[in-house]
């Protein structure tokens, strides 16, 4: 009779455990990632759970960028669901300590977040689940790591964006010009340029916006400081960055009388007076549906991106999503099961083949991107990616900011007050020392 007892003792033991393992952790016991594993492993949630979603500039606006990006977390895991938080900051909610599960950003703004303290490091997370991280882009993996200033890995990459030069064929055939052709060096993009850059029944077309300056010099991987913490103006990178954007600015019809000098994406989509465009891939894709619901399609095509001549084979630098986990989030075991799932093959190849260009190195995987839509058929979609993404230049969110003012402030003295190159790069070499100087003494 009593081993009869102690034998029921034990099953109703062993039963408040499994449903402790069950219920209270919502996910099922993770078992051991095998040595060398290729997949990370994917548990299921076994009891409704909410994670809360925060885009930090991460193109997710709306629930239906909710529903379209994240069908596959869905399917993977019904019981969870993604809410995503608006009409409330990142620092109102820290203040009111309700962090969210998860933080979608890019990896220009992710060093604005890290002083928050929203990041932890997700080394932990890729041991445990098994996370082959050579499936990534190498260079999105390397640029996380740059903010990492002990080795921590604060973010996972999900999706990328690629750099690319889209252009006009109407112009060029008004013109009679040829077409832009992949591996173009930026010399041989603004010679193009300057056949296009016209004034024509009243119209000014221009041949090529470059982007920003800051944009135009991540060819080189420039940011505002060099690897010793110094600045970076003063240097080779931004001396031949400067003087092929006064070459460009100096083809007349470029600066307008009233010295607008910058045209946009605007130009080149709605008022189709601009021949090329440098942008990224997403930029693109994300607008060109809506040009042609309007009735305002035209014939354009795309190249793979400029190259500088000594830096063949390499275009835009590096940019993606990731996603971040803060260290105080109530739902951490969710948000990872998220996490594992985007970046597993089959969510990878979905959002691939809509508007979401995959973050693995798998180029068979990346010709596929968009067919969904048709947007890019007939067009060179596979130029595109002849060419690298540069490095990520070295982030400095303590200074960036500010340095880029007085970068832009530089161009502008060259462009406009016809400044040389050097007396200009010199001046914001100076500025930024003393702004840096004054923010250290300043911190001590």
């Amino acid at each position: 009779m009593k081993s009869k007892k102690r034998l029921s003792a034990m099953l109703i033991s062993l039963l408040a455990a499994a449903t402790a393992v069950s219920g209270c952790g919502k996910t099922e016991t993770p078992k051991a990632a095998d040595a060398g594993a290729s997949k990370p492993e994917e548990l299921v949630i076994t009891e409704p759970v909410t994670v809360k979603l925060y885009s930090h500039y991460a193109a997710i606006n709306t629930p239906a960028d909710v529903e379209a990006l994240f069908g596959t977390v869905k399917k993977k895991h019904p019981n969870i669901t993604i809410e995503l938080i608006k009409g409330t900051t990142l620092n109102q909610m820290i203040a009111a300590g309700e962090v969210p599960d998860l933080i979608a950003t890019t990896h220009f703004y992710m060093g604005g977040l890290l002083p928050l303290e929203v990041g932890s490091d997700m080394n932990d997370f890729v041991k445990k689940y098994g996370v082959d991280l050579n499936r990534f882009e190498p260079q999105a993996i390397n640029a996380v790591k740059t903010y990492g200033k002990k080795g921590e890995l604060y973010g996972i990459p999900y999706t990328l964006n690629y750099g690319v030069l889209v252009y006009n064929r109407d112009i060029f055939d008004r013109f009679g010009v040829p077409y832009p052709k992949d591996g173009m060096t930026w010399e041989q993009t603004i010679d193009l340029a300057q056949k296009v850059t016209r004034l024509d029944n009243g119209n000014q077309y221009i041949g090529l916006d470059p982007g920003s300056e800051r944009t135009f010099a991540r060819g080189y991987s420039l940011g505002t400081i060099d690897k010793n913490g110094k600045p970076a103006f003063d240097s080779e990178g931004y001396r031949k960055v400067f003087g092929l954007l006064q070459k460009m600015y100096a083809i007349p019809g470029y600066i307008s009388a009233a010295n607008k000098w910058q045209y946009g994406i605007d130009y080149f989509l709605k008022d189709q007076k601009l021949a090329m465009m440098q942008t990224w891939l997403a930029a693109l894709t994300s607008r060109l549906p809506q040009l042609s619901q309007e009735g305002k399609g035209f014939n354009w095509d795309v190249v793979g991106h400029p190259v500088f001549d000594d830096k063949p084979g390499l275009g835009r630098e590096i940019e993606f999503q990731s996603f971040m986990v803060p260290p105080t989030a109530k739902n951490k075991e969710a948000a990872y099961r998220v996490i594992l799932t985007m970046i597993s093959d089959e969510s990878q190849a979905e959002m691939n083949r809509g508007n979401n260009l995959t973050v693995l190195n798998n180029e068979e995987m990346k010709k596929q991107f968009a067919s969904k839509t048709d947007i890019y058929k007939g067009k060179n979609l596979d130029g595109v990616f002849k060419v690298k993404p540069a490095q990520a230049p070295i982030p400095s969110p303590e200074y960036d900011t500010e340095n880029y003012k007085y970068l832009r402030e530089s161009l502008l003295d060259m462009i406009l007050n016809k400044k040389d190159v050097n007396t200009v790069l010199r001046t914001g070499q100076e500025k930024a020392e003393k702004y840096i100087q004054s923010e250290q003494a300043r911190n001590k």
